[in-house]
């Protein structure tokens, strides 16, 4: 097809209005963050199985199924990615569902690779980020963090990108180019930055695995980690889990490292802000329903 300027405009309207649908669907405000893996094993249960599994060159498969057949629709999230790739990933399989798409295989696909315009991944993917990263909630995160996304510091884009679940250049990407909360020069000096060296810097060590930061202003989702995970909270916050284990006193906090799977809670005493956290195995694979469950000690 030729691609115009109206049509990928069109599109983006037809993902925003299909997001809002499907928060009105999951009673999730217009600002809130999700977790996308709880919305659609809650919210899709009877439509879609979403599973993951160790695939070095995939990002995501959606199989959609036929229901007048008995058969329900698969999703399924590499367990190899990063974990907000991850979500990314499985919140632009669900929109293949949601627009009716045929069966769809995502493979990764390195940074500078470019590919031909297709109009049902355009969509899907425009749908994945208002739905993961609705304007009203990103803008609040920065205004409730005293700041706007022009002026924001790495670290306060991190921890934005922390609360709503997706990787950091994801959420410069989105501000830049989606939302055009942040000017092109902005995004290009945050780009700059590497996750991996701020990782490094907030924790003191280069460390394997994905690093949350947990501030008095988190809300609306669970604190999710994979065993060797790091979460920064509040100094002296109460962690109320024997999933976490303190590693250290940082600048930005008390640093802790998920070390078995399960649940607790994390509550700041000072503002009285609370997460639950929940652990699952590093790159579990297996139904998305069952990733959290403790393990037995039993052979």
């Amino acid at each position: 097809m030729m691609v115009t300027t109206s049509s990928k405009t069109d599109l983006a309207r037809e993902a925003l209005a299909a997001a809002r649908r499907v928060r009105i669907r999951a009673g999730a405000s217009a600002e809130a963050p999700i977790s996308i893996f709880d919305l659609v094993e809650e919210h899709y249960r009877d439509e879609i199985e979403l599973r993951f599994k160790a695939a070095p060159s995939l990002e995501g498969l959606y199989v959609r199924g036929e229901p007048s057949a008995g058969t329900t629709s698969i999703i399924i999230v590499s367990a190899l990615r990063p974990a907000g790739r991850q979500r990314t990933t499985c919140a632009h399989e669900l929109g293949h569902h949601v627009f009716g798409h045929g069966s769809s295989i995502d493979e990764v696909v390195e940074d500078g690779t470019s590919r031909r315009f297709e109009p049902n991944e355009h969509v899907a993917n425009a749908f994945a980020a208002f739905l993961t990263m609705p304007k009203l909630g990103i803008l609040k995160a920065f205004t409730d963090r005293d700041t706007r996304p022009e002026l924001a510091s790495p670290t306060t884009v991190y921890a934005v990108a922390s609360q709503f679940g997706v990787g950091f250049t994801t959420l410069v990407n989105h501000l830049w180019l989606t939302l055009g909360a942040m000017s092109a020069d902005r995004a290009a000096q945050l780009l700059k930055v590497a996750p991996k060296r701020m990782r490094e810097e907030l924790l003191g060590a280069a460390v394997p695995g994905e690093l949350v930061l947990f501030d008095q202003h988190w809300r609306g989702r669970a604190i999710d980690l994979a065993v060797g995970d790091h979460v920064i909270v509040p100094p002296g916050a109460a962690v109320e889990a024997d999933t976490l284990k303190f590693v250290s006193k940082r600048s930005g906090g008390d640093a802790h490292v998920a070390v078995r799977v399960g649940r607790g809670r994390v509550v700041d005493g000072d503002s009285g802000n609370a997460a639950y956290v929940r652990v699952s195995r590093a790159q579990y694979e297996g139904r998305a329903l069952f990733r959290h469950l403790e393990e037995s000690d039993d052979e």
